[in-house]
């Protein structure tokens, strides 16, 4: 199964137009991801080189914020373009998906049945395409959301093994695979949905035990598996906990209320979700809401009429407990989402509360799948005529696969009479059918973000830009020397002078807390914990009183050329070590908590510098504007004392 799955997902995306080197995502996957792999990649793959980054948004701890995800790492070792390591990770998490997706179909399947089930190859395509290939996956993957899709492997995994203890069915192919799934999902900036998998995800985990008769001896596989997971992960998981509970990171897990700060899907928009069409969205919902406010389930839905929930009870309670909590904390209905949020503070660092549906969304087709494995002793599936009426439901306009689509459902899962010759259809053909006519809204949602854009090329044109301006001013190779662009690229928003190389506040990722902070604080707003997006116009007084701190002293063109844009303070600098002695003052004492920085008074001898304590901003501003940092000592002298001296070997940029 494993095999077929690693040809059939890069298969089916040439099926669907893209075509190589293009990106199979657009929006964030441009101007965030490509942009973050292209340092990784210039760095050959070391996390390490990104523990903090002068060069993005005034300093950021990109490994930390980001989490060090292996796969990249691994990719940008072996000197793949950031596209094609974006596509092939995509592809990865795709196959992942499809295969712990099945083989969680196939125990199900086996336990209901009392015997193993056969699935032949049109079963394993339908099965890749349903689960790999959902309609909602098109939203996530063509918006460059893999940290979600990410996200969500560790339920996904979690489930696969609880199912196949249960039912006896277990491999050292699938323990290997999900044991893989849980390290990375947790690895990743998508720890949202590793939240939400949890809690919400709990209610399926747990009926799907119970609904497989409930042994604790079943839970021991599992638990084995994730507890083998968690402490391989945990090198790498340490520095992002680390970050998360610190001053740094933008959001707290822990006294924030920012889950309803983004529009949230109301009830119209949740029965919009029934359907594969993309065109019944309400023309008022921007588009650029779409992706999160729509998660389609399509006819796929009537499929679960085909489950024995006479047989799994628990599993129906646990499926529809987690759709009817994920539907009603997404709605914000009182006293439900007040009492999650209180008893569950991590909840409110997260906004779009409409992605905790994903967990029961992940689970459709593979109930459905399983489903349709037990009704293997209807007539033969033709494989001809399958494929062609597969074919047809693909291509057909999105109305009348609509149509098609509940009409193919109903009658595979109710078989009335009234529609004659379809209710005779075998339920594997309706099931490869289904899985075409979803595969149609995958593409449908995944083409919408620039359908398939040339990433590679549009960097190595922010990277021409970043060349002239290097010539131009040498100073700029310097990350504590940033620009100002006058321009932004609609692909790469406010981190194209970024991708071009040169440093510089605005930026789109995760700034540190403290510049967020003092932002605000400039332009005399409160604090805003969603400031993923910083853009710093030059004419607006505010950017200018941060220029000066930044040493934002340039002004970028898009034909490359750079011109001085106003005095600043100049780099900031620290001390490369420190030396801690017993003789210093006791304010002095006091005020080297932090690590001390030296710079010269211009009123001072060549030679000395004046100890100044560390600020919890993001430099000490010298008394001269262009002060260049020099080499020197700081000496404290004492009556009846020794002398302490502290020395500088050479000036380093802060690290914050």
């Amino acid at each position: 199964m494993l095999a077929t799955t690693v040809a059939i997902v890069p298969l089916t995306w040439l099926l669907i137009g893209w075509r190589w080197p293009r990106s199979v995502s657009g929006h964030d996957g441009l101007a965030n991801l490509l942009v973050l792999l292209q340092a990784l990649a210039g760095e050959k793959g070391e996390w390490s080189r990104l523990a903090y980054r002068a060069d993005f948004l005034g300093g950021m701890k990109a490994r930390d914020a980001v989490g060090p995800f292996p796969v990249f790492s691994l990719l940008a070792r072996w000197d793949f373009s950031p596209t094609t390591i974006l596509d092939l990770t995509t592809f990865l998490l795709q196959v992942v998906i499809a295969f712990l997706g099945a083989r969680a179909a196939y125990s199900l399947a086996t336990a209901w049945a009392g015997r193993e089930g056969r699935t032949g190859l049109l079963l394993r395509v339908a099965g890749i395409w349903a689960c790999a290939f959902a309609p909602v996956l098109g939203w996530k993957i063509g918006a460059g959301h893999q940290t979600l899709v990410t996200g969500m492997l560790p339920f996904l995994a979690a489930f696969a093994l609880v199912v196949a203890a249960g039912s006896g069915t277990a491999s050292a192919t699938l323990t290997l695979v999900a044991a893989a799934a849980l390290t990375g999902g947790v690895l990743f900036t998508g720890h949202q949905m590793v939240l939400y998998g949890a809690i919400f995800g709990a209610p399926i985990l747990l009926g799907a035990w119970w609904a497989l008769g409930g042994r604790p001896r079943d839970l021991v596989l599992p638990a084995t598996v994730v507890t083998g997971a968690a402490l391989l992960a945990m090198p790498g998981l340490g520095g992002v906990l680390t970050h998360a509970f610190g001053t740094d990171s933008l959001r707290a897990l822990h006294g924030m209320r920012i889950t309803y700060s983004y529009p949230t899907a109301p009830p119209l928009d949740w029965l919009t979700s029934l359907l594969w069409a993309r065109d019944v969205l309400r023309p008022s919902r921007p588009q650029i809401l779409h992706h999160e406010i729509n998660n389609p389930a399509g006819p796929m839905l009537l499929l679960l009429a085909l489950v024995p929930w006479r047989r799994a009870r628990a599993l129906a309670v646990g499926l529809g407990t987690s759709a009817a909590v994920a539907l009603l904390f997404s709605l914000n209905a009182h006293p439900l989402s007040d009492a999650l949020l209180a008893i569950l503070p991590p909840l409110g660092t997260f906004r779009v509360p409409t992605r905790a549906i994903l967990p029961a969304l992940f689970v459709l087709p593979i109930l459905a799948l399983a489903g349709v494995l037990l009704e293997q002793d209807r007539p033969r599936v033709r494989p001809v005529l399958t494929g062609l009426g597969a074919a047809a439901l693909y291509l057909v306009p999105a109305l009348v696969r609509e149509l098609a689509g509940w009409t193919l459902a109903t009658a595979a899962a109710f078989r009335p009479r009234r529609l004659g010759r379809l209710a005779s259809i075998p339920a594997a053909a309706t099931f490869f059918l289904l899985a075409a006519g979803g595969l149609a809204a995958f593409r449908e949602r995944a083409v919408s973000f620039d359908a398939f854009p040339d990433g590679d090329a549009l960097l190595a044109r922010a990277r021409h830009i970043g060349g002239e301006a290097l010539a131009a001013q040498p100073a700029l190779r310097s990350p504590l020397v940033r620009v100002s662009p006058s321009f932004e690229w609609p692909e790469l928003l406010s981190n194209t002078a970024l991708a071009a190389g040169l440093s510089s506040l605005d930026g789109y990722y995760f700034p540190q807390r403290r510049l967020v902070e003092l932002m605000c604080s400039v332009r005399g707003q409160s604090y805003q914990p969603n400031s993923l997006l910083l853009r710093l116009p030059a004419e607006r007084p505010s950017s200018r009183a941060l220029f000066q701190l930044y040493d934002v002293a340039w002004r970028l063109d898009e034909s490359g050329a750079v011109r001085p844009l106003m005095p600043t303070a100049g780099p900031a600098w620290f001390s490369s070590r420190l030396i801690r002695v017993e003789s210093l003052p006791r304010s002095a004492i006091s005020s080297c908590r932090c690590a001390t920085i030296s710079r010269r008074r211009p009123d001072s001898p060549p030679g000395s510098s004046t100890p100044t304590r560390s600020s919890p901003g993001p430099a000490c501003r010298p008394r001269s504007t262009r002060d260049a940092p020099m080499r020197g000592s700081t000496a404290w002298r004492r009556r009846a004392a020794p002398r302490s001296r502290s020395r500088t070997s050479r000036a380093r940029p802060i690290v914050r």
